[in-house]
């Protein structure tokens, strides 16, 4: 839909929004809306299916104090417009990550709510049965990625499998993930955490987001840091095995992203693979 087709409809009341192009996704446009004597907005263009999941998310939590209020959505999903949060993107995490990870825990991750009408897990409109067959899938895409590599620089690293989660003290319905929870995607101020944008829904469970944001700075990887902010997870992640066997598979994404999208942190994150997989093969 056309641009000033949408800013029509919003000048219903005759105040003339003034809009200001933002970066966006690859194929979502952004844009800020101002006008005197108001808050500021965010419009956001993009496909139907997108922008969707994303309604579907932000009207699931909309109590939320981290995410964006909802303001107008178009019936057809071409475009939707919800509050603007003040503060900046932030460009890395530097010596504030452990503080924003448990602010992340506590403000977000700690109020998902299982999908009670879904039992499958995974992409929205890509679900599969299980969890673990969610996790494999990811694994293979990030190894198509990777296995070239690696082998042209003679490196020997073993995608990282998933073990059967033990569901003894675990609900087997899914919760509802941001699924994109990266450094990109969080607004900043002072340090402080005070907004995280772009979902890109998942169903599964809240650790993943955890250690996908854990991952997504390739400052502090230590087991202290993360364990800091895990500790604070108020949903049980069955066993620490299988916490720092997932925290490897995001480890192994993690790899294969910065390979296609930043390179120049590929070394950071490469240094940490050993250490990980050893905490791992001493639990």
């Amino acid at each position: 839909m056309d641009i000033t087709t949408i800013l029509t409809q919003l000048n219903g009341d005759k105040l003339d929004w003034t809009r200001t192009a933002l970066s966006g996704g690859t194929r979502s446009e952004v844009y800020l809306l101002t006008k005197e004597n108001d808050k500021a907005h965010v419009l956001k263009i993009n496909k139907a299916e997108t922008t969707q999941a994303e309604v579907d998310f932000l009207s699931t939590y909309q109590s939320i104090s981290l995410l964006p209020d909802l303001t107008l959505v178009d019936p057809g999903f071409q475009f939707m417009v919800y509050t603007h949060i003040p503060g900046a993107i932030a460009t890395s995490f530097n010596s504030s990550k452990n503080k924003l990870m448990q602010h992340l825990v506590s403000g977000l991750l700690n109020r998902y709510q299982p999908a009670s009408t879904n039992e499958q897990w995974g992409w929205r409109g890509a679900t599969v049965s299980t969890w673990e067959q969610f996790l494999t899938a990811e694994v293979e895409a990030a190894k198509e990625i990777l296995a070239p590599c690696f082998k042209r620089a003679g490196l020997h690293i073993e995608a990282p499998v998933p073990t059967k989660r033990e569901q003894a003290n675990l609900q087997p319905i899914p919760y509802l993930l941001h699924g994109d929870c990266v450094f990109h995607n969080f607004l900043v101020s002072e340090e402080q955490l005070t907004g995280i944008i772009d979902p890109t829904p998942i169903f599964g469970w809240p650790h993943y987001d955890l250690i996908y944001a854990f991952f997504s700075s390739p400052y502090d990887l230590t087991k202290e840091g993360f364990d800091a902010a895990a500790a604070k997870l108020t949903v049980n992640t069955s066993n620490t095995k299988q916490l720092y066997e997932e925290v490897l598979i995001g480890l192994y994404q993690r790899l294969a992203i910065c390979l296609k999208h930043h390179p120049a942190d590929w070394l950071a994150y490469l240094e940490v693979w050993d250490y990980w997989t050893e905490i791992v093969d001493n639990h």
